[in-house]
């Protein structure tokens, strides 16, 4: 296996492809080390078999072109709260294949915009992830922190508040051939948060979680359409220095937490009248037979879950589902869609 001359050599074959000199030709091997090298936006690679110098092999000749080794982007959005800041502002510094690996990096900056005094929010997140062969591992950390201003009956509070987020993913894919593909993961999290009142902290809402999640996954190509399921069982521990939570007092929940999740997505575009549309249904459940803190419950009642809602308010339980339905239409005009959305969840 080698790159053609006029391909970007900036790239490690032998991590990319599961398939190495002297091995049996297998087509799933050459598709994974495919997929793997354009996981990354602006990585196009294609392969050629070709005679080998010996009877009986062959070889394979990849060719590789990257357009960019970096991306930036920006953003501006309305997914804030009024108590925090309503617009956010956000960058994103994306390097791709930057230790010639297929792998990513990125780190990025959140914050409401403009800035108020009495009231605000920050959020940092770096991210890496790296193939090889039919693994894959990733490793995401994050950091918030917020302070709104409460009205009190003499004066004014300051009610603040930061959290730290750490995950990290293990993947295998178990099984692929041209139209499905089956993914095992494997996820360890561990979780702090801290709120306070004008830098007092407040003790009982003091929070140290760890978990694991064990998930299946499947994508499924019937003609145009792609059909994804997935379910997953995730168990809170101790791990990492990990306390009980303060419902645990008076058994009201637990860090615990025993956690079922599945999930479907259905994608079809179809062109009607000469014009592209798609249409997208996605399912979402979630299973508890303990009760669960609030940072674990199934929330329902934002633009992530049932549209309609501002999400300064939003229905919580241990146990919930909803469903998603667009009709979408990508109009002449560039990178512009409209599209129709009917929503239901019910939690419980």
């Amino acid at each position: 296996m080698r790159l053609t001359p006029d391909s970007d050599d900036y790239i490690q074959l032998y991590s990319s492809f599961p398939a190495h000199e002297g091995s049996l030709l297998d087509l799933r091997d050459i598709e994974q080390g495919l997929e793997n090298m354009q996981r990354l936006p602006g990585v196009q690679a294609d392969m050629e078999i070709v005679p080998g110098e010996q009877p009986g092999e062959s070889d394979i000749l990849i060719t590789r072109k990257q357009d960019k080794y970096w991306r930036l982007g920006f953003s501006l959005d309305d997914s804030g709260t009024r108590s925090t800041g309503r617009y956010l502002g956000g960058i994103t510094f994306s390097l791709d294949n930057p230790f010639s690996l297929s792998d990513l990096l990125y780190v990025s900056a959140t914050r409401n915009f403009p800035h108020y005094g009495g009231k605000g929010s920050k959020n940092y997140t770096a991210h890496y992830s790296v193939p090889f062969g039919y693994w894959q591992f990733s490793v995401t950390a994050s950091d918030y922190d917020y302070h709104q201003t409460v009205a009190g009956a003499v004066e004014d509070y300051q009610y603040s508040g930061e959290s730290q987020n750490l995950g990290m993913q293990l993947s295998r894919v178990l099984h692929r051939n041209g139209t499905q593909k089956t993914v095992l993961t494997y996820d360890v999290q561990a979780r702090r948060s801290r709120n306070y009142i004008n830098d007092t902290e407040i003790q009982v809402q003091r929070r140290q979680t760890a978990a694991w999640r064990l998930g299946l996954q499947h994508r499924h190509y019937i003609s145009q359409a792609t059909l994804d399921a997935g379910v997953s069982w995730q168990r809170g521990t101790r791990w990492f220095g990990a306390q009980p939570a303060p419902e645990e007092i008076f058994g009201e929940a637990t860090a615990l937490s025993k956690l079922l999740q599945m999930n479907a997505s259905f994608n079809l575009p179809f062109t009607l009248a000469g014009q592209p549309f798609s249409y997208s249904f996605r399912y979402q459940r979630q299973l508890s037979n303990t009760p669960l803190t609030p940072q674990e419950q199934f929330a329902i009642g934002n633009r992530w879950t049932v549209r309609g809602f501002d999400g300064e308010r939003t229905l919580n339980a241990s146990n919930g589902w909803y469903i998603r339905n667009d009709l979408a239409w990508r109009t002449p005009l560039p990178e512009q869609e409209l599209y129709l959305g009917m929503d239901y969840g019910e939690v419980g």
